[in-house]
Protein backbone atom coordinates (compact mmCIF):
# COMPACT_ATOMS: atom_id res chain seq x y z
CA UNK A 1 0.00 0.00 0.00
CA UNK A 2 1.25 3.76 -1.18
CA UNK A 3 0.43 6.86 0.43
CA UNK A 4 -0.15 9.56 -2.08
CA UNK A 5 0.23 13.25 -1.60
CA UNK A 6 -1.65 15.20 -5.21
CA UNK A 7 -1.00 18.66 -4.80
CA UNK A 8 -2.65 20.56 -7.71
CA UNK A 9 -1.15 24.03 -8.42
CA UNK A 10 -3.56 25.54 -11.52
CA UNK A 11 -5.73 28.50 -10.96
CA UNK A 12 -8.09 26.20 -13.34
CA UNK A 13 -10.28 24.04 -11.36
CA UNK A 14 -11.81 22.03 -13.93
CA UNK A 15 -9.98 18.68 -15.83
CA UNK A 16 -9.08 19.28 -19.41
CA UNK A 17 -10.97 17.15 -21.90
CA UNK A 18 -13.89 17.42 -19.02
CA UNK A 19 -14.57 20.87 -18.23
CA UNK A 20 -14.40 23.31 -20.31
CA UNK A 21 -11.10 25.99 -19.96
CA UNK A 22 -9.79 22.75 -18.02
CA UNK A 23 -6.34 22.60 -16.31
CA UNK A 24 -3.89 20.11 -17.95
CA UNK A 25 -1.66 19.35 -15.26
CA UNK A 26 -4.63 18.74 -12.98
CA UNK A 27 -5.50 16.34 -16.30
CA UNK A 28 -2.10 14.30 -15.72
CA UNK A 29 -2.54 14.72 -11.72
CA UNK A 30 -5.85 12.84 -12.51
CA UNK A 31 -4.63 10.27 -14.36
CA UNK A 32 -2.31 9.25 -12.19
CA UNK A 33 -4.38 8.75 -9.38
CA UNK A 34 -6.93 6.60 -11.38
CA UNK A 35 -4.08 4.23 -12.79
CA UNK A 36 -2.64 3.93 -9.63
CA UNK A 37 -6.05 2.96 -8.24
CA UNK A 38 -7.19 0.43 -11.27
CA UNK A 39 -3.63 -1.49 -9.87
CA UNK A 40 -4.03 -1.15 -6.36
CA UNK A 41 -7.41 0.12 -4.40
CA UNK A 42 -5.65 0.00 -1.51
CA UNK A 43 -3.53 3.18 -1.90
CA UNK A 44 -3.91 5.89 0.49
CA UNK A 45 -4.47 9.27 -1.63
CA UNK A 46 -4.37 13.05 0.03
CA UNK A 47 -5.55 15.77 -1.98
CA UNK A 48 -3.89 19.07 -1.05
CA UNK A 49 -5.47 22.19 -3.55
CA UNK A 50 -3.10 24.97 -4.05
CA UNK A 51 -5.02 26.11 -6.61
CA UNK A 52 -8.69 26.44 -5.08
CA UNK A 53 -6.72 27.20 -1.47
CA UNK A 54 -3.37 29.19 -2.09
CA UNK A 55 -1.29 29.49 1.14
CA UNK A 56 -0.74 32.96 2.67
CA UNK A 57 2.28 34.63 1.41
CA UNK A 58 4.68 34.30 5.26
CA UNK A 59 5.21 37.49 6.64
CA UNK A 60 7.09 39.32 9.38
CA UNK A 61 4.57 37.53 11.95
CA UNK A 62 5.81 33.63 10.76
CA UNK A 63 9.08 34.62 10.53
CA UNK A 64 8.91 35.99 13.99
CA UNK A 65 7.32 32.60 15.03
CA UNK A 66 9.19 30.19 13.27
CA UNK A 67 12.28 31.41 14.84
CA UNK A 68 11.40 31.31 18.55
CA UNK A 69 10.52 35.00 18.91
CA UNK A 70 6.48 35.26 19.63
CA UNK A 71 5.06 36.41 22.09
CA UNK A 72 3.54 33.27 23.34
CA UNK A 73 4.23 29.29 21.98
CA UNK A 74 0.23 29.09 21.24
CA UNK A 75 0.44 32.80 18.60
CA UNK A 76 3.89 30.63 17.55
CA UNK A 77 2.08 27.79 16.73
CA UNK A 78 -1.44 29.36 15.70
CA UNK A 79 0.97 31.09 13.01
CA UNK A 80 2.66 27.99 12.35
CA UNK A 81 -0.52 25.54 12.10
CA UNK A 82 -0.82 25.44 8.34
CA UNK A 83 2.94 24.91 7.73
CA UNK A 84 2.91 22.02 10.15
CA UNK A 85 -0.13 20.84 8.31
CA UNK A 86 1.60 20.81 5.27
CA UNK A 87 4.97 19.20 6.35
CA UNK A 88 3.39 16.61 8.17
CA UNK A 89 1.48 15.76 4.71
CA UNK A 90 5.21 15.65 3.56
CA UNK A 91 6.65 13.28 5.73
CA UNK A 92 3.46 10.68 5.70
CA UNK A 93 3.51 10.83 1.38
CA UNK A 94 5.80 7.88 -0.01
CA UNK A 95 4.91 9.76 -3.56
CA UNK A 96 4.36 13.25 -3.91
CA UNK A 97 2.26 14.10 -7.26
CA UNK A 98 2.94 17.80 -7.95
CA UNK A 99 0.84 19.42 -10.62
CA UNK A 100 2.25 22.52 -12.12
CA UNK A 101 1.55 24.81 -15.52
CA UNK A 102 4.47 27.23 -16.07
CA UNK A 103 2.92 30.66 -15.43
CA UNK A 104 5.69 33.02 -17.40
CA UNK A 105 8.56 30.97 -17.28
CA UNK A 106 8.18 29.91 -13.86
CA UNK A 107 5.90 28.05 -11.41
CA UNK A 108 2.84 29.43 -10.11
CA UNK A 109 3.41 32.10 -7.05
CA UNK A 110 1.53 30.23 -4.60
CA UNK A 111 3.35 27.09 -4.96
CA UNK A 112 6.50 29.31 -4.32
CA UNK A 113 4.55 30.69 -1.55
CA UNK A 114 4.33 26.78 -0.21
CA UNK A 115 7.49 25.96 -0.54
CA UNK A 116 8.29 29.11 1.45
CA UNK A 117 6.26 26.94 4.36
CA UNK A 118 7.66 23.91 4.38
CA UNK A 119 11.27 24.58 3.96
CA UNK A 120 11.99 24.66 7.92
CA UNK A 121 14.48 24.34 10.14
CA UNK A 122 14.55 21.01 12.20
CA UNK A 123 11.51 19.91 10.30
CA UNK A 124 12.32 19.29 6.76
CA UNK A 125 16.08 20.37 7.02
CA UNK A 126 18.94 20.69 9.11
CA UNK A 127 21.81 22.94 9.82
CA UNK A 128 25.28 21.65 11.56
CA UNK A 129 28.33 23.96 10.82
CA UNK A 130 30.41 20.81 11.90
CA UNK A 131 30.04 19.10 8.80
CA UNK A 132 31.30 20.42 5.08
CA UNK A 133 27.80 20.24 3.83
CA UNK A 134 26.22 21.82 6.52
CA UNK A 135 22.49 21.38 5.05
CA UNK A 136 20.75 18.20 5.18
CA UNK A 137 17.37 17.21 3.92
CA UNK A 138 15.05 15.18 6.44
CA UNK A 139 12.40 13.97 4.05
CA UNK A 140 13.12 10.19 3.87
CA UNK A 141 15.56 9.99 0.80
CA UNK A 142 13.69 6.99 -0.41
CA UNK A 143 10.47 9.13 -1.35
CA UNK A 144 9.62 9.85 -4.97
CA UNK A 145 8.55 13.13 -6.62
CA UNK A 146 6.60 13.09 -9.87
CA UNK A 147 5.90 16.49 -11.69
CA UNK A 148 3.56 16.50 -14.27
CA UNK A 149 3.48 19.92 -16.14
CA UNK A 150 1.67 22.25 -18.98
CA UNK A 151 3.42 24.66 -20.89
CA UNK A 152 2.36 27.32 -23.56
CA UNK A 153 4.94 26.88 -25.29
CA UNK A 154 7.50 24.28 -26.33
CA UNK A 155 11.38 22.49 -26.21
CA UNK A 156 11.30 24.37 -23.07
CA UNK A 157 13.56 21.03 -22.27
CA UNK A 158 16.15 21.87 -24.91
CA UNK A 159 19.60 22.88 -25.23
CA UNK A 160 18.81 25.49 -27.49
CA UNK A 161 15.32 26.69 -26.17
CA UNK A 162 15.14 30.39 -26.98
CA UNK A 163 13.65 30.92 -23.22
CA UNK A 164 15.05 28.77 -20.00
CA UNK A 165 12.36 26.99 -18.00
CA UNK A 166 12.56 28.26 -14.16
CA UNK A 167 9.70 25.99 -13.37
CA UNK A 168 10.64 22.44 -12.47
CA UNK A 169 14.43 23.53 -11.91
CA UNK A 170 12.92 25.51 -8.81
CA UNK A 171 10.58 23.24 -7.94
CA UNK A 172 13.41 20.07 -8.20
CA UNK A 173 15.92 22.35 -5.92
CA UNK A 174 13.48 22.95 -2.90
CA UNK A 175 12.43 19.60 -2.67
CA UNK A 176 15.85 18.27 -2.93
CA UNK A 177 17.43 20.71 -0.27
CA UNK A 178 14.63 18.64 2.33
CA UNK A 179 15.41 15.70 0.76
CA UNK A 180 13.74 14.48 -1.93
CA UNK A 181 16.45 12.63 -4.16
CA UNK A 182 14.04 10.24 -6.73
CA UNK A 183 12.27 12.91 -9.37
CA UNK A 184 10.19 11.62 -12.42
CA UNK A 185 9.18 14.64 -15.06
CA UNK A 186 6.10 14.45 -17.62
CA UNK A 187 4.99 17.66 -19.67
CA UNK A 188 2.34 18.82 -21.80
CA UNK A 189 3.23 21.29 -23.97
CA UNK A 190 1.86 23.62 -27.15
CA UNK A 191 -0.87 24.86 -24.98
CA UNK A 192 -0.98 28.03 -26.51
CA UNK A 193 -0.94 26.61 -30.33
CA UNK A 194 -3.69 24.20 -30.02
CA UNK A 195 -4.57 22.07 -32.61
CA UNK A 196 -2.82 18.89 -33.37
CA UNK A 197 0.73 19.84 -31.88
CA UNK A 198 -1.42 19.96 -28.54
CA UNK A 199 -2.98 16.74 -29.00
CA UNK A 200 -0.14 15.02 -29.85
CA UNK A 201 1.17 16.47 -26.84
CA UNK A 202 -1.30 15.56 -24.72
CA UNK A 203 -1.11 11.83 -25.98
CA UNK A 204 2.29 11.57 -25.71
CA UNK A 205 1.95 12.75 -21.92
CA UNK A 206 -0.88 10.77 -21.08
CA UNK A 207 1.18 7.74 -22.26
CA UNK A 208 4.21 8.26 -20.50
CA UNK A 209 2.04 8.98 -17.10
CA UNK A 210 0.29 5.61 -17.61
CA UNK A 211 3.85 3.70 -18.59
CA UNK A 212 5.36 5.37 -15.11
CA UNK A 213 2.20 4.62 -12.83
CA UNK A 214 3.07 0.51 -14.12
CA UNK A 215 7.16 1.46 -13.44
CA UNK A 216 6.64 2.33 -9.91
CA UNK A 217 4.43 -0.52 -9.17
CA UNK A 218 6.55 -3.35 -10.01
Amino acid sequence: MANILKIDTSLRTGISGTHPHGSLSRRLTALFIDQWNEIDSSVQVKHRDLGQNPPPYIDEEWIISEFGYAESEEKAQQRLQLSNEFIEELHWADIIVLGVPMYNFGPPAHLKAYIDHIVRMNKTYSFDLSKEQPYSGLLDHQKTMIILSARGGHDFDSADAPFPNHAEPAIKTAFNFIGIEKFHEIAIEYQEFGGELLAQSIQAAEQKTIALVQDLQH
